[in-house]
């Protein structure tokens, strides 16, 4: 009978969310925070045996990101991961790798009369959230990347789809003008720990606004290499960037058989059936 390894073992706690409320300024600052964490452990005997004097149980890391995060509610995701790796490395039995996710959504200031400033009065997210990825080894450095999530992007005319190759299969017609709709996001790496992160995600944001209005698309792959390519030149501290997403398929009603001209004004939404792209790109 052959005998049995333990290779590499892991357990955590996904999907912590909570709100992250900053006074610390006039205008204060309100985000709805999700936290996933994963560590990679060496504590085979937990699976082997059954011997849980090594583990820690999960209701500590979900009190410890809670914890944390009363001392970050300022700060940007990529300092907060990084806190809260360094966290869990620092527990009486750690782990070989703390993995830890960070993504939050700023909620919008309403505004206010002259007898109200806007301070403390907030309404539902419109932007992207703003991600942060963590990876600290017990025994090196922390890869830490940063990023946008969920950008939504609609041009409703201009984008084209033309003189792509066919098979057998294909049914797709060319378009020369066409509504566009994708959803991404974007993950980056900084050449250097020593970051702005908030002036750098702001810049990113920006230029991925510019890039857009000022695109015209050709198909998903040329407009994500257009988007991560301007992510670059607005943010001399990123090394490189992934954008990763979905082209939405929004496609003309046909509502002929009413006797009524749809002249691209209804389209359906379709979500669950998406073609998806990703592309790196990087500094020459």
């Amino acid at each position: 009978m052959m005998g049995h390894a333990i290779g590499v073992h892991a357990y955590g706690q996904s999907g912590i969310e909570f709100l992250l409320v900053d006074r610390s300024l006039p205008r204060h600052r309100v985000r709805r925070c999700r936290v996933d964490v994963q560590l990679e452990m060496d504590h085979s005997e937990v699976y082997r045996d059954g011997d849980n004097t090594r583990l820690i149980p999960t209701s500590s890391i979900t009190n410890s990101v809670l914890a944390i995060g009363e001392r970050h509610t300022g700060a940007e995701p990529e300092t907060f991961a990084l806190a809260l790796a360094e966290r869990f490395l620092a527990m009486g039995h750690p782990p070989r790798a703390a993995d830890v996710s960070v993504s939050c959504a700023e909620l919008d200031p309403l505004a206010a009369g002259p007898a109200q400033p806007g301070a403390r009065h907030f309404g539902p997210s419109a932007g992207p959230r703003d991600h942060a990825h963590v990876t600290l080894p017990r025994d090196g450095e922390p890869t830490v990347r940063g990023g946008l999530r969920d950008i939504g992007l609609f041009v409703t005319g201009g984008a084209t789809f033309t003189g792509f190759a066919r098979d057998a299969y294909t049914t797709t017609q060319t378009f020369t003008d066409r509504v566009f709709a994708a959803r991404l996001d974007l993950t980056w790496q900084h050449a250097d720990r020593d970051v702005d992160h908030r002036a750098c995600r702001l810049r990113a944001a920006r230029a991925v606004t510019e890039a857009f209005t000022g695109h015209t698309s050709r198909s998903s792959q040329h407009t994500f290499y257009q988007l991560g390519a301007s992510v670059l030149d607005a943010c001399p501290e990123i090394a490189h960037v992934r954008v990763e997403g979905a082209h939405l398929t929004r496609a003309l009603v046909d509502l002929s058989p009413f006797g009524i001209d749809n002249g691209g004004r209804v389209y359906t939404v379709a979500d669950d059936q998406q073609s998806t792209v990703a592309v790196d790109v990087h500094r020459t």
